[in-house]
């Protein structure tokens, strides 16, 4: 039930936060239309279904490789420990993207700054596509493009690392790819006049309340059951220190 909670989760955050994902690639979202034809929407579509294609499948792979990472990592853990420690992290970054949604925190933006470095030797590839000439000058765009060092996305990330398995890692960031594919395919095929997402918080603050409740789930359900298994084992060890004094020693 937990990680379809994520996956949930994680689509809901794709969808809130269109606005930051319109403020990070909006401006390469709007042009890919550029040069176009008014009368060719067909192909505007292709070009926007390409480019958010290869952004969705860079997401995918970086969600397999941070998932991968740690299952290594747990490999030498106790299961039940770890399997507990990774939702209680998962919760904890589902609260701190509700943060974002709801108030603004500014914490994503600071880890924007991690992979600044690392755009730096891919954007130079990226810019050498522009303007796009073809569908698949798009998804070559959009696969590039999925590294763009951006906060959502790491956060993102961090839930799929949480989730301590390749496949659920992809999973979930497919998911958040898919939530984001409204505003950004719209970005594409209307451009500016899109401009009402940008500004709106009512989505934000759906989607920031929905986030919320998913994390303090994730969270709480492991912490309960520690709570109560605590008891138990205490009890149990109570009871066969009891029996072993009641015991009457062999003559």
């Amino acid at each position: 039930m937990t990680a379809e909670l994520t996956l949930v989760a994680a689509l809901f955050i794709g969808l809130a936060g269109s606005t930051h994902c319109l403020a990070m690639c909006g401006g390469i979202a709007g042009s890919l239309g550029t040069g176009i034809a008014a009368d060719r929407r067909g192909r505007r579509w292709l070009t926007a279904l390409g480019y958010n294609l290869g952004r969705i499948a860079s997401y995918t792979l970086l969600g397999a490789i941070v998932g991968l990472l740690v299952a290594v990592i747990g490999l030498g853990m106790p299961a039940a420990g770890w399997s507990a420690a990774l939702r209680i992290a998962t919760g904890a970054v589902l609260i701190a993207v509700a943060a974002y949604l709801l108030f603004d925190w500014s914490g994503l933006r600071r880890i924007e700054a991690l992979g600044g470095r690392f755009w730096r030797h891919l954007a130079p590839f990226a810019r050498r596509l522009l303007p796009v000439r073809s569908p698949l000058h798009a998804v070559a765009l959009g696969a590039l493009w999925g590294w763009l060092p951006c906060g959502l996305v790491y956060t993102a990330l961090l839930a799929a690392a949480a989730s301590g398995n390749p496949a659920n890692g992809a999973a979930i960031m497919l998911a958040f790819g898919i939530g984001t594919l409204p505003a950004m395919t719209g970005m594409t095929m209307l451009g500016h006049r899109l401009g009402h997402w940008r500004t709106g918080r009512g989505v934000r603050r759906v989607g920031g309340a929905a986030v919320l409740a998913f994390g303090l789930w994730t969270m709480a359900s492991p912490l309960m059951h520690l709570m109560q298994h605590e008891p138990a084992e205490s009890h149990h060890g109570h009871h066969h220190a009891a029996a072993a004094v009641m015991v009457p020693e062999p003559r």
